[in-house]
């Protein structure tokens, strides 16, 4: 079994969070005094202000909702969350799942997770409060949720061992990873497969930006004439293939995913290298 455990700041199955847009004021004020004022007690979605910002989310993945009020002691509080797809009302447990999040009246805060079952665009709210004392301020989260991508390493040779990571950076210098780790310049590895036989295979988002596709020859065979192929799918979309020459360790595609023009839904480039 190969030792993935030496791999350094390697994170098999990360979830795929990314911030599109941040602002990072913290400034609560701005949340609460949108429906309210600081005097009165009021519940909220805990974001960083009054700035809306997106999060890109894989399906399958879960992101903590958390809620807080401005005020403690004001009793126990059970909230609910209103959520909507491409602007109209989400089907939970189809397109969702989420529960009541609780805050204790010694508390400040409570929390809950959401997952995303299926591709859209999502808003998150609240909906009631138990509490009929607390003014529910009306801020939401938003996420994107893309179709995964499906990347299939194939080759012709089964007695050849090459196995495959998405990072985020290109170092120059990256080889023999199960032995060396992959040093300081990589600090996420959004996806990895090593088996034994001739097709790799990884299902996963990207977050925005550039990514890299890595090939480990795990033998150090460094054979230059095995058949080695990277078939890229997306639903609705062929199918792209690159022909590739593994004659070592090395990068073989850059991925660039943005954002299309009206923020629904996310664009690839892959460029081999």
């Amino acid at each position: 079994m190969k030792k993935i455990n030496i791999i350094y700041k390697l994170l098999l199955l990360l979830p795929l969070i990314s911030l599109i847009s941040c602002d990072n004021n913290d400034d609560m004020v701005d949340v609460i005094t949108q429906t309210t004022t600081t005097t009165e007690n009021a519940v909220f979605i805990e974001t960083d202000d009054a700035a809306e910002t997106t999060t890109l989310m894989g399906i399958g993945e879960s992101q903590s909702v958390i809620v807080g009020v401005n005020n403690m002691g004001i009793g126990d509080s059970t909230i609910s969350f209103t959520v909507t797809k491409d602007g109209t009302a989400a089907v939970e447990g189809t397109d969702y799942t989420i529960a009541d999040a609780i805050i204790l009246a010694s508390e400040m805060e409570g929390s809950s997770d959401i997952t995303f079952l299926t591709k859209g665009v999502y808003e998150v709210s609240i909906k009631s409060t138990s509490n009929s004392s607390l003014n529910i301020v009306e801020n939401r989260l938003l996420y994107l949720v893309p179709s995964q991508v499906n990347y299939i390493f194939t080759w012709d040779d089964s007695y050849y061992d090459y196995d495959v990571f998405i990072v985020d950076a290109l170092d120059p210098d990256l080889v023999d990873v199960y032995s060396n780790g992959t040093g300081d310049i990589i600090s996420e590895v959004y996806g990895y497969s090593g088996g034994y036989t001739a097709t790799e295979e990884i299902t996963t988002n990207t977050p925005v930006g550039d990514t890299y596709i890595y090939i480990e020859d795990y033998w150090n065979d460094n054979n230059i004439f095995t058949n080695t192929q990277m078939t890229i799918q997306i639903d609705g979309l062929a199918d792209e293939v690159f022909d590739v020459e593994i004659d070592t360790d090395k990068y073989i595609i850059k991925i660039e995913t943005k954002l299309n023009t009206d923020g629904t839904d996310v664009e690839y480039v892959f460029t081999q290298l």
